[in-house]
């Protein structure tokens, strides 16, 4: 551990290497916490650059922050198809996160380094000059942030809480590290303990933010915020009373879904109303924009353009579901469509805000989710609202309702499938894959030809032969099919952490499906 927690904290000393991996430097200890702690004002300023550091920061091209981390999840699900351009291509075929580099390096260095940022405010806030109020809201957002943390390493480094609680996960740290701790490292927790973690901190969080307060900035947590992660993290923990009343509460304060204008719009502002959190880009912050080039796959002028959809995909939309609309048959952006080879299936639902400075928000919460979350735990709890909540959100975008002759495990199956198609390419799939159970799903699709049509600059419209491409991998990288809880889903504790924390395993053993 002590090579996470080698780090002064963010913004304080001016340490944030937004285009850099070498993030080893002045030990946390050598830092006079009332220099950098004197102020309220200080405290939310470490904040803030912790929150910077964990959305802007660059290991490689692939991998900008966190959001690296959602466009993983998806690339390894079943919906989204990878073409052959840089970007995300290897978690695709699950060689990626199971080969402990890259975004999984990524990964665990960001989640500690702010972690312990949050734990340096936690440790120093109450001795800071200010009013209360601020001391407790700024205690609760450095609390809500840990808390999310978290929830991040719970749902992606151990397989569902149910498969077994006691399952190795990730070590805990409550209090900002000294080399001493650093040095020796703290055992793994279970999953179990991660969760509960997680949850007690939103909880707390829940407590000291200000139902009034008004945020400036749409990634700074408020109680809503406090809510939706709430929500999202008992759901995840099979919490089914605790979500149900969280996203209740939640819905009872926010219950706006877009329009369709809205939907098709490029999901690219932090403006948009249905949006709970979200991280704003400028042209002076905007290297979280970079996911675009992977997620905007119709824009002429975005480089990658990787993030395509399984054809049978769209199969699952009914007619008259706005969602169906935005997906269709295209040859690569700005390519000559005379000579392309191929066509993919694309989406139109991430769109660059400003192309010319290639600017898009970054979605971290909506209340879509928050709909599906409640009528998810209704349904574990046989409460007839879960289908009057999936079908709030069906009402909303245009698809049929559904009746309520349902059986459990089939409304269940059906909140399911409406969270991959309403929630694609938000980072949500091989997460909702662990948490159940599941298995990724991928089906080879004829290459074709198609009968391709499009229309020209001149608005002539012309039919070509084209072939298709669906998905390419199958298997999992031993050649073994697709399957529930498999060691190619989990992200994986590093090397470096293996190497330097003695203490790792202490209180729990190490996975038998790294060990056989």
């Amino acid at each position: 551990m002590k090579t996470i927690f080698k780090y002064i904290f963010s913004v304080a000393l001016g340490s944030i290497m937004l285009t850099s991996c070498n993030l080893d430097t002045i030990p946390t200890t050598y830092v006079d916490a009332g220099s950098v702690f004197g102020k309220t004002g200080d405290a939310e300023k470490v904040l803030n650059g912790g929150w910077n550091y964990l959305m802007e920061t660059f290991n490689s091209y692939a991998n900008p922050g966190y959001g690296a981390m959602l466009r993983a999840n998806d690339a390894m699900g079943s919906d989204v198809v990878l073409n052959t351009k840089y970007g995300f291509r290897a978690h695709n075929e699950f060689t990626a996160i199971y080969g402990k580099g890259g975004t999984n390096t990524l990964s665990w260095l960001l989640a500690y380094r702010v972690i312990n940022d949050c734990n340096g405010v936690l440790d120093n806030i109450d001795a800071a000059e200010g009013t209360q109020i601020d001391r407790n809201r700024i205690k609760g957002q450095a609390l809500a942030l840990r808390g999310f943390l978290y929830l991040h390493l719970a749902s992606c480094y151990s397989f569902a809480i149910d498969k077994d609680p006691d399952a190795v996960c990730a070590p805990i740290y409550t209090q900002s590290t000294d080399e001493t701790i650093a040095a020796e490292g703290k055992p793994a927790s279970s999953v179990s303990e991660v969760y509960a973690q997680s949850i007690n901190d939103l909880e707390e969080a829940l407590e000291l933010i200000p139902e009034t307060y008004v945020r400036n900035a749409k990634h700074k947590i408020d109680n809503e915020v406090v809510l939706g992660i709430l929500s999202r993290a008992c759901l995840y923990a099979r919490q089914w009373e605790k979500a149900k009343t969280y996203s209740d509460k939640l819905l009872a304060k926010n219950n706006y879904l877009m329009t369709e204008s809205e939907y098709k719009a490029g999901f690219n502002s932090v403006d948009n109303k249905e949006w709970i959190w979200g991280h704003a880009q400028t042209n002076d912050q905007s290297n979280a924009s970079y996911q675009f080039h992977y997620l905007d796959t119709t824009t002429k002028g975005s480089y990658y353009y990787s993030f395509n959809v399984d054809p049978y995909f769209r199969d699952l939309f009914e007619d008259g579901d706005y969602r169906k609309d935005m997906l269709f048959w295209a040859t690569d952006p700005g390519a000559d469509v005379e000579s392309a080879a191929y066509v993919w299936m694309r989406n139109s639902k991430f769109r660059f805000r400003d192309i010319e400075n290639q600017l898009g928000d970054i979605v971290l919460m909506r209340v879509a989710e928050i709909y599906l979350i409640n009528a998810e735990a209704k349904a574990h709890l046989n409460d007839p609202d879960a289908i009057n909540k999936l079908n709030d959100l069906k009402t909303a975008r245009g698809a049929k309702t559904i009746n309520t002759n349902l059986s459990q495990q089939d409304l269940l199956e059906t909140i399911w499938l409406e969270r991959r198609k309403e929630l694609w390419g938000e980072g949500f799939s091989l997460i909702d894959i662990i948490r159940n159970q599941q298995a990724v799903v991928r089906k080879a699709y004829p290459e074709g030809p198609i009968d391709y049509i499009y229309t020209d600059e001149n608005g002539q419209t012309h039919t070509l032969k084209k072939k298709t491409q669906g998905h390419r991998f199958f298997n999992f990288p031993d050649k073994s099919a697709f399957c529930p809880n498999s060691k190619y889903y989990l992200y994986r504790i590093t090397d470096a952490e293996e190497l330097a924390n003695k203490n790792l395993y202490k209180d729990h053993p190490k996975l038998s499906i790294y060990t056989e």
